[in-house]
């Protein structure tokens, strides 16, 4: 693991990056509004977590130091980015600000295993993330903006480089199968409700611009095979064997990363 920043010029991206399936970009684009306030809440989660480790979890001491600085390169990032995303499409700070104060509140009221759960589900579905955005995304990048999608290869290559980290944390400090599943749920739920609730707000500004570019309906086999890409690792976040372990390598975002730190 190392901590890589992403010196990336957002200036004449386009926020409607995906023309192939806009939806999904928009998605992504909700993601991104999190992440300036979700990034910093993992961190200070884990260095909580950090002071009650012992000794003998030197290996998971250092994991932690590079997880920290890879998430606060990827929460500066994204505010970059976030700041061209504002200048494109009005009515966005309201969400941030919802987001901004849900992390504020878990902080504030909830305990630490519990934000260590929600930590450890965000994570799950950032390894998710990342092996559809290199495995299975082609189709859906065709034609994409190449800065917009430099970030993500970036951040989600790195996701899957850390992927064991908060897993990690999360069962040295406290365990628990049903817990973390019962987190996990409410994990799923609130980040994709958030997006979901962002997406619909910038399709509705594209829509009424006229900015919609003209595409055919996804077919079936296109369908079916996201289905069967999705459903096997989705149900292996609910197995009480599950580990990030399992998911030893990735070798499109390993090559992404090794060309990216040449560049």
């Amino acid at each position: 693991m190392q901590a890589r920043r992403a010196d990336i010029d957002f200036e004449s991206a386009n926020p409607l990056w995906t023309p192939a399936d806009p939806a999904f970009g928009h998605m992504l684009n909700g993601g991104s509004c999190q992440l300036p306030y979700l990034e910093p809440y993992l961190i200070k989660v884990m260095k909580m977590a950090r002071e009650r480790l012992g000794p003998e979890q030197r290996q998971l001491q250092a994991d932690l130091h590079v997880f920290v600085q890879q998430e606060a390169n990827h929460y500066t990032t994204h505010a970059r980015y976030n700041a061209v995303l504002r200048r494109h499409y009005a009515g966005l700070e309201p969400f941030e600000a919802e987001i901004r104060d849900d992390f504020e509140r878990f902080l504030a009221k909830r305990s630490l295993r519990w934000n260590l759960a929600y930590c450890e589900g965000f994570e799950s579905l950032g390894l998710m993330q990342a092996e559809s955005i290199f495995e299975q995304a082609d189709a859906l990048l065709r034609g994409s903006d190449p800065a917009v999608t430099a970030l993500w290869r970036w951040h989600l290559a790195e996701e899957f480089e850390h992927r064991t980290v908060c897993h990690d944390v999360y069962h040295a400090l406290y365990g628990g199968y049903l817990y973390r599943v019962g987190v996990l749920v409410y994990t799923m739920w609130h980040l994709f409700t958030h997006s979901r609730r962002v997406a619909k707000h910038l399709l509705a500004q594209d829509r009424a611009a006229g900015r919609l570019p003209q595409r055919a309906p996804r077919s079936w086999r296109e369908s079916w095979r996201a289905l069967r890409f999705s459903l096997p690792r989705f149900a292996s976040l609910f197995s009480p064997w599950y580990t990030p372990r399992r998911r030893s390598s990735l070798p499109d975002a390993e090559r992404f990363l090794e060309a990216f730190a040449a560049r």
